[in-house]
């Protein structure tokens, strides 16, 4: 294990406020021009999947030539890697009639039917679901705010604490625009399963150092990390374990983006937040 206290963390604190500067600008710029990757659940259209689908048919080609839709398509693998059906997203928000239409031409293309599953969601509904997560994603940071600052009574501790489950989102968030990994259901419990990890991560360290004090604070530092990696390491190999065989796409989203979140929580907490204490300490902060 790496010994962070033998750098200077003060000064390692510029890569974590780098990165948090950099994913705030690529977040906004995304969504003030309206670029932000998103599956038809915030943004509404149809999904359609699809199993079994003969070797020598091209749904792709096929939907675009006889309906003139613009579909993306996404191969379904199962844990050997073998292909086991396509997921297909159509932008356009399908009526019930045409839904029955292009369940019918799958069919006729010797996909069996209960082989095809079809799924819908209005524009209103989608739009309805960006503001339920909008709603969540702040409650769950005023309570969150609100328990650590209980916890701690002080405002240092409790705002660095805060400011890395932030740091967390912003830049999960971020790096799932740079790989065009679609905002979802999924992907959205993941981000706010990230919330609760990165806080119980901060509190393990905030109280470690501020509270039990029976050791120099260069032993509490190292006892932290020490059983906070282990934590990190356990969660990322299910995460990882979970992504690799899962056939599910809702399974291998949340694990994908959890375990991005949880490398950005490595450099947020043993950096940054690691930093922040440190110099509250050294400053006489929880002098007596």
């Amino acid at each position: 294990m790496i010994d962070i206290t033998k750098f200077n963390l003060k000064k390692l604190m510029i890569i974590p406020i780098g990165i948090l500067v950099l994913s705030l600008v690529i977040v906004s710029y995304s969504v003030m021009n309206n670029t932000v990757p998103m599956s038809i659940d915030f943004k509404g259209g149809t999904l359609i999947t699809v199993y079994d689908v003969p070797k020598d048919v091209d749904l792709k080609k096929a939907l675009e030539d006889n309906y003139g839709l613009e579909v993306h398509i996404t191969t379904l693998r199962d844990f050997t890697g073998s292909v086991i059906g396509e997921s297909i997203e159509i932008a356009k928000f399908l009526t019930g009639d045409e839904k029955k239409d292009i369940t019918d031409f799958l069919i006729s293309k010797g996909i069996a039917e209960d082989k095809i599953s079809v799924q819908s969601l209005s524009p209103s509904v989608s739009g309805l679901f960006i503001k339920t997560s909008i709603y969540a994603v702040i409650g769950a940071f005023i309570f969150m705010a609100i328990a650590v600052f209980l916890r701690f009574k002080t405002f240092v501790p409790s705002g660095a604490v805060i400011l890395s489950a932030f740091s967390d989102i912003v830049t999960t968030v971020a790096v799932m625009i740079i790989l065009s990994i679609n905002l979802s259901l999924g992907s959205f419990v993941a981000l706010l399963l990230l919330i609760g990890y990165s806080v119980d991560t901060d509190i393990l360290l905030t109280t470690r150092l501020l509270v039990k004090k029976e050791k120099k604070l260069e032993e509490r530092i190292k006892s932290a990390m020490k059983t906070g990696l282990t934590m990190t390491g356990t969660t990322l190999s299910a995460m990882i374990v979970l992504y690799l065989v899962s056939t599910a796409p809702l399974l291998k989203e949340i694990a994908f983006v959890i375990i991005i979140g949880l490398i950005v929580d490595l450099i947020n907490t043993w950096i940054q937040n690691v930093g922040i204490l440190q110099w509250y300490i050294e400053k006489g902060g929880r002098r007596k």
